[in-house]
């Protein structure tokens, strides 16, 4: 590989050597210049041959620079390019050595990695056996566990069931005796009804027939008077019959002692009264009929009014009896029920 140097380089160990000594001779600072001018004029690289040329070709514009000065400046420019080497050398080294310690640290963390990675495996492997133990001990336990809980609810079902057993027969028994209870009432009940029914049968069979009874009288009653009514009718029309026979039989002995004229007027003025007498009659007839069958009526009115109050009264004193009955049953009913004990049976054993 071909040395070469940068433009920097080179005019940094220039500068460096003009001002060593604290001050910059005339001749220095005009090579500085003129080198630094070619310097950057100059295309390509900085070979250490470019170098050299370059150097010349400044000091040969520049004659003032002495020999020793010219001279101290071409080796240390010089040298750079050999320090470059040593440099380029000792870092070739430097990353041989950086290369062989990676690559040794790579094989040591290599074999660590798989060091770590057997006892991780190990480790895992000795985990996995440790867990799978454990679940087994685990399972062994649920299931010693689940046999106990199973073992106690089946001992806790039949304690329920024997007490469920009890209970439904203690609440047989109160229900046969409730039962009873009920039975005895409804018969006491149906009793009640059936002697109840009776009375009111009786006092029904009781009441018709004065109803019957009353209402035979009322017509027998009813029938005399119209029948002596009508008897008096009868005696009346015929005593007007009579009297009007009478007058007709007049009437024939005075047409004997008349004239034709005088008889046919007589005659017509007896037929109008005989006629008038007649509308009367039946008039009056009417109106006795008329008020007879209102003073029926207002008799059987009257009569249906009282034997409806008095059936009436005799009902509420029926349904009070009836009510007051009942509730005397109920009252014996309750205090049955009341004295009736239920001695319970002492709860099980749940030892």
């Amino acid at each position: 590989m071909t040395e070469q140097l940068n433009l920097t380089d080179v005019m940094t160990e220039v500068q460096n050597f003009i001002t060593s000594d604290g001050q910059i001779i005339p001749a220095q600072r005009d090579f500085y210049r003129v080198l630094r001018e070619k310097m950057t004029n100059h295309t390509g690289l900085f070979t250490e041959s470019e170098v050299e040329l370059i150097l010349v070709d400044s000091r040969s514009e520049v004659l003032e620079l002495s020999d020793e000065d010219y001279t101290a400046i071409f080796d240390l420019i010089m040298d750079r390019f050999g320090l470059s080497k040593r440099l380029e050398e000792e870092a070739r080294l430097r990353e041989e050595l950086v290369m062989k310690e990676r690559l040794r640290k790579e094989a040591e963390l290599k074999a660590r990695a798989e060091a770590i990675a057997k006892e991780k495996a190990e480790a895992e492997a000795r985990a996995k056996a440790e867990a799978e133990l454990r679940a087994q001990i685990e399972e062994q336990e649920r299931l010693v566990e689940e046999a106990r809980k199973r073992a106690e609810e089946e001992e806790q079902a039949r304690r329920q069931a024997e007490e469920d057993a009890r209970i439904a027969e203690e609440e047989r028994l109160r229900a046969e005796e409730i039962a009873k209870i009920e039975e005895e009432a409804r018969l006491k009940a149906e009793e009640n009804a059936r002697i109840k029914a009776e009375e009111e049968a009786r006092l029904k069979a009781e009441e018709v027939a004065r109803i019957k009874a009353e209402e035979e009288r009322i017509r027998l009653e009813e029938e005399a008077r119209i029948k002596a009514e009508a008897e008096e009718i009868r005696l009346k029309e015929e005593a007007e019959l009579k009297s009007i026979n009478e007058a007709h039989q007049k009437m024939v002995e005075d047409a004997i002692r008349i004239s034709e004229e005088e008889r046919l007027k007589e005659e017509s003025r007896i037929n109008a009264e005989i006629e008038a007498a007649k509308r009367f009659a039946e008039i009056e007839k009417a109106a006795k009929e008329k008020e007879a069958e209102r003073l029926a009526a207002e008799e059987a009115r009257i009569a249906a009014e009282e034997a409806a109050k008095k059936l009436a009264e005799e009902n509420a004193k029926l349904a009070e009896e009836a009510r007051i009955a009942e509730e005397e049953a109920a009252k014996k009913l309750a205090e049955e029920a009341e004295n009736t004990k239920i001695i319970p049976d002492l709860p099980p054993d749940n030892n």
